[in-house]
């Protein structure tokens, strides 16, 4: 009788701890879940202003202006934004920009994470990866300034520097023809290191006996960059791809607002898909055309995201999100 009774309380602890780490974590979930409740789902309740002519009435809740004061239009602000004028610049400016931090965004990032592997001084490789990294956590808000005080037409960097040399201080804030390469250029500065650190990770979960192996064949440097190191982060490039695919339409917004200081000269070439919701927003009150600006921008990213995923697992099942 003992023995009988022996496997059932064992199955029974068994069962209390499996309880109680299941209670642990889902306390660790919580903040989580509120998180994404606050900021992602309830935020969706803002998809109704794309579908109606938002009208307040002062003294009246939103609630009662949204649904009771304001008149359903349907797809009347999504007709406004598609044959705006000015939305074509402003999507094409923003598709322009993406496709070019879509492909830096791996091509220089894979190329430097490959040539840190290959260092195997641990100080300087940290040291590197630390001075890579740094610039990402750091306020568009700031780098702003930062620019300010090298463009500065009286007192920047580089007019001082220009008119050293005799030459004619620059009004960089009133040049468009600079700034696209300026944008673009820190862009990848600010965003490289952290993409850096997730192909150095996967550099390094490879197993170094394919090297050795590969060396004591005679195989070269680039050799092994090609047959070893490129097809095991293919997985990873094929996920960063997709989900940069995915947001085609948006934008940094504070690298296109804050770091040119909103200036009205530089319009063209810094006014993209977010910047121009955020403008329609603020500075005309439309909060109807604004979220409808935004819902078909994440209506037409979501779709982007579903068909370069359909076509990745037709190419290569493996790299596929699912």
């Amino acid at each position: 009788m003992d023995n009988e009774n022996r496997p059932e309380k064992k199955h029974g602890s068994l069962s209390d701890t499996n309880k109680k780490e299941s209670r642990q974590l889902t306390v660790m979930t919580i903040p989580t879940v509120i998180w994404f409740s606050l900021f992602c789902y309830l935020p969706l309740f803002g998809i109704f202003f794309a579908f109606k002519d938002f009208t307040p009435v002062p003294g009246d809740s939103l609630f009662k202006n949204l649904f009771v004061n304001s008149e359903w239009v349907g797809l009347r602000n999504f007709s406004y934004l598609i044959h705006n004028p000015q939305s074509l610049s402003v999507i094409t400016n923003t598709l322009a920009y993406n496709a070019i931090f879509l492909v830096t965004g791996i091509v220089i990032p894979v190329t430097l994470a490959i040539l840190l592997s290959e260092v195997h001084q641990r100080k300087f490789q940290g040291f590197v990866q630390m001075a890579l990294v740094l610039p990402y956590f750091i306020s568009w808000v700031i780098v702003g300034y930062c620019v300010y005080a090298f463009l500065s037409t009286d007192t920047g960097v580089m007019n001082s520097i220009i008119k050293h040399y005799g030459g004619d201080p620059v009004q960089w804030y009133q040049s468009p023809q600079y700034w696209r390469v300026i944008l673009i250029s820190l862009g990848i500065w600010k965003s490289t290191g952290y993409t850096l650190i997730v192909y150095l990770c996967s550099i390094t979960t490879i197993d170094r006996t394919l090297y050795e192996s590969a060396a004591l064949d005679g195989a070269g440097f680039f050799q092994r960059v090609r047959y070893i190191t490129l097809p095991h982060l293919r997985p990873t490039i094929a996920t960063l791809f997709i989900l940069g695919i995915g947001s085609l339409l948006n934008s940094d917004f504070g690298l296109f607002y804050q770091v040119p200081m909103d200036s009205g000269a530089l319009t063209d070439v810094t006014q993209t898909l977010d910047v121009y919701v955020y403008k329609s927003l603020m500075l005309n009150a439309n909060f109807s055309y604004s979220s409808a600006a935004a819902f078909l921008q994440s209506f037409v990213g979501c779709v982007l995201l579903v068909i370069s995923n359909l076509i990745m697992r037709r190419v290569d099942k493996d790299s596929a999100l699912v």
